[in-house]
C-alpha cells in the first residue's frame, strides 16, 4: 500500500503539528518536501498549531515523518485519522518587553529566526516601542515563544487582537491637518483627547472601528500611530515625596534600594521609579505613592523619544560602532564630533538603553534624556 493510498486515507493516520516548539521559520523550506504549497500557508500550519500538516498516511511512514520533524524542535504527533483535534486559530499578537540589555544580540538572532526575517528588520522590530514582533499565532506559539524568549530576560506582552481596546495617536503642527483631523473624529463620533499643540488621540476603539478611523488618518499629513493599550508600557516619575519613614519604606518595597539609598533619594526628587511597567503596575505605583502623600506620573514610552548626554572619557573609537549599529549614520556622525556631549537621537527607550550598556562596555557614562 502507498504512503498515500485510498485505504491509508480513509482509515490511515495523520501528522498533527501541536506547537512550533524549539523550530522556527527556517524549517519551511524543508516543509515544502513533504507538503507542496506556499510558504504563508506552511508558516501557519507551524504558527497557528495546532493543525493537520499530513493526512493519508500509513503507521510506519508516518511514524518515520514524526520523529524526523521531532528532531528539527517541531512538538509533531502522529494520530490515527479518526482522532478529534480542535485546530489553533490566529487570535493573538505578541510584543518582546526587554528587561537586559547584554542579551540584545541573542533577542535579535531569536527574532530572526522567529521571523525569517534579516538582521536590519529584527533590530527595527525589537527596539520599536512597543516592539510587536509577531501577529496572527495561536495560544501553542505564545507559550513556545514565552519558553523561547524568557531565557533572554524578555517578558511577553499578548493580546488577543479581537477582544483588545486601541487609541489612534495623531500629531500635526499644521493648521489645515489639526483642522481635518477634527472633522474625521467628529465624524468617526470617536472619544477624544485634544491638545493645543496638535496633538489628537481617539480613544477607546475596538479593532475594526480603529482600522476604519486609521485608513482615514492615514491619509491626510499628520503623524499617526495605532496603540493597542495591551502592549503599552510606562516608566513612573516620582515628581515629589515627603521625607517621611513610610516613603522611604514604600522606595525600599518598589525598587529594592537600601534604606539610606531611599532617605537621599527623596532628596533628589524628581527621578524615575519605575521603568517599563505595565499600564496596571504603573496605576498601583501611582496610588501607592499618592497614599503616602507624594504624587507621580505615568510617562508613555509608546509617545516618547530619548537621548543620552555623555559624559567625558572612555573609547570613543571602540564605541563608535555600536552608535552607528544602534543609532544610525546620523548618530554616529554626531558622535564622531570631538567636541560632542550628546546624542540627541531621537531614540526609543530600548534603544536608549541598549546603546547606553554598551557606552559603558566602552567606559563612556552617559544619562538618559527625556525628549
Amino acid at each position: 500500500m502507498g504512503l498515500f493510498g485510498e485505504q491509508a486515507a480513509r482509515s490511515g493516520y495523520r501528522l498533527l503539528v501541536r506547537s512550533i516548539g524549539t523550530a522556527d521559520a527556517r524549517i519551511i523550506p524543508s516543509l515544502r518536501r513533504l507538503r507542496p504549497t506556499t510558504d504563508s500557508e506552511l508558516a501557519g500550519l507551524l504558527y497557528r498549531a495546532p493543525s493537520e500538516l499530513l493526512s493519508g498516511l500509513n503507521q510506519e511512514a508516518g511514524a518515520k515523518l514524526r520523529d524526523i520533524l521531532r528532531e528539527t524542535g517541531v512538538e509533531v504527533d502522529l494520530v490515527p485519522a479518526s482522532e478529534d483535534y480542535e485546530p489553533g486559530t490566529g487570535d493573538y499578537e505578541v510584543a518582546v518587553v526587554i528587561q537586559r540589555f547584554d542579551r540584545m544580540l541573542s533577542i535579535i538572532e531569536a527574532t530572526m529566526g522567529i521571523l525569517g526575517a534579516d538582521v536590519a528588520t529584527a533590530k527595527r522590530l525589537v527596539c520599536a516601542s512597543p516592539a510587536v514582533v509577531i501577529g496572527r499565532v495561536s495560544a501553542a506559539t505564545v507559550d513556545a515563544l514565552r519558553r523561547r524568549f524568557q531565557p533572554l530576560g524578555v517578558e511577553l506582552d499578548v493580546s488577543r487582537t479581537r477582544d483588545a481596546v486601541f487609541d489612534i495617536a495623531a500629531d500635526t503642527q499644521d493648521e489645515t491637518t489639526a483642522a481635518a483631523l477634527a472633522g474625521l473624529l467628529t465624524a468617526a463620533n470617536a472619544p477624544r483627547v485634544e491638545s493645543g499643540t496638535g496633538q489628537f488621540m481617539a480613544t477607546g476603539l475596538d479593532a475594526a472601528a480603529a482600522e476604519r478611523l486609521w485608513s482615514e488618518v492615514s491619509r491626510t499629513a499628520a503623524k499617526v500611530r495605532v496603540l493597542n493599550r495591551d502592549f503599552l508600557r510606562f516608566d513612573v516619575r516620582l515628581e515629589r515625596a515627603p521625607r517621611s519613614k513610610e516613603m522611604a519604606d514604600y522606595l525600599v518595597e518598589v525598587t529594592g534600594m537600601k534604606a539610606a539609598t531611599a532617605e537621599r533619594a527623596l532628596g533628589r526628587t524628581p527621578f524615575v521609579l519605575a521603568e517599563n511597567v505595565p499600564g496596571a503596575r504603573m496605576v498601583e505605583l501611582l496610588n501607592g505613592v499618592g497614599a503616602r502623600g507624594g504624587a507621580a506620573s505615568g510617562i508613555l514610552l509608546a509617545l516618547r523619544a530619548f537621548g543620552l548626554s555623555l559624559k567625558p572619557g572612555g573609547d570613543r573609537q571602540a564605541a563608535r560602532v555600536w552608535v552607528d549599529s544602534i543609532g544610525g549614520r546620523e548618530a554616529a556622525a554626531v558622535f564622531d564630533r570631538a567636541s560632542t556631549s550628546e546624542l540627541p537621537g531621537p531614540f526609543t527607550k530600548t534603544q536608549a538603553r541598549w546603546l547606553q550598556h554598551e557606552l559603558r562596555n566602552h567606559g563612556i557614562a552617559s544619562q538618559l534624556v527625556e525628549r
